[in-house]
């Protein structure tokens, strides 16, 4: 099973559209987490909104993504094939950096471009990728230390 999630926070039209297209040439089942997207998929199944989206990325063998930190890093923490896709209705660049560097680090694959993403699904099958670990949480201590500065 092929997982896609849009988010949240904005609209991935594009990305829904995309993935629905090319949907009945992957022979793959597909789930979409479609947000705030106003495009209704016709081959894909699909819902707006879960509380708790782990147990459609557990099940997938491929996870496609739109570029947000949160996403991404829950994601691969899962240890989960991602292609990320930069949503270019956001704000700012935040996502083209954390892609970028996602990338560079051997962790995921980029999709630049949504007419390339049936190649791309292809292409993910037959890598192997660098296992994320994420670093260890010291925010505790720092809130600590700066709590004991102000007293």
């Amino acid at each position: 099973m092929i997982f896609v999630t849009v988010g949240t926070t904005y609209a991935f039209d594009d990305l829904v559209k995309a993935v629905d297209e090319i949907a009945p040439s992957i022979k793959e089942k597909i789930i979409i987490q479609t947000g705030t997207s106003t495009y209704i998929p016709q081959n894909c199944e699909y819902f707006h909104f879960k509380s708790n989206l782990k147990k459609y990325i557990q099940k997938a063998s491929i996870v496609i993504s739109h570029g947000g930190a949160g996403a991404s890093y829950e994601i691969l923490t899962m240890g989960k094939k991602l292609i990320s896709v930069e949503n270019p209705d956001v704000n700012d660049s935040h996502q083209w950096d954390l892609l970028s560097t996602l990338e560079e680090k051997g962790y995921i694959l980029w999709c630049r471009n949504l007419k390339d993403l049936s190649k791309q699904i292809n292409k993910i099958k037959k890598m192997k990728f660098k296992r994320y670990i994420p670093p260890k949480c010291e925010i505790h201590r720092v809130i600590q230390e700066f709590l004991e500065e102000k007293r």
